[in-house]
């Protein structure tokens, strides 16, 4: 993936991102940076970070004591975690609903 290409889908996926956040503006609150977008759980008092890693064309998402580093799949459209066989949104889903206490889904 040629840099301009991952730049343009990571600042998709944190535009995404933060709308979905911006549902729960009574219950987190979130530091976006181009690069990084730290997660703090009012309730909870957790901590979730995604960021890029640029140098491996990876995104990281770290949260509730595990990490993963997903890949773009461009067969499937998806940033993908092939060691933990999970799809990003899927694993922020995961950890935004474990930390609200309710469900939480991305429209694909």
């Amino acid at each position: 993936m040629e840099d301009k290409e991952y730049n343009a889908r990571t600042m998709e996926l944190f535009q995404n991102i933060e709308e979905k956040l911006d549902e729960f503006e009574d219950e987190i609150d979130y530091d976006p940076s181009p690069d990084k977008l730290m997660i703090n759980f009012e309730k909870t008092k957790n901590v979730v970070v995604i960021n890029t890693q640029r140098a491996l064309k990876e995104i990281w998402l770290a949260g509730n004591s595990r990490g993963w580093h997903f890949q773009f799949q461009p067969q499937m459209d998806i940033w993908f975690a092939k060691a933990e066989q999970i799809e990003f949104y899927q694993c922020l889903e995961n950890l935004l609903s474990d930390n609200l206490s309710k469900s939480v889904l991305f429209s694909k």
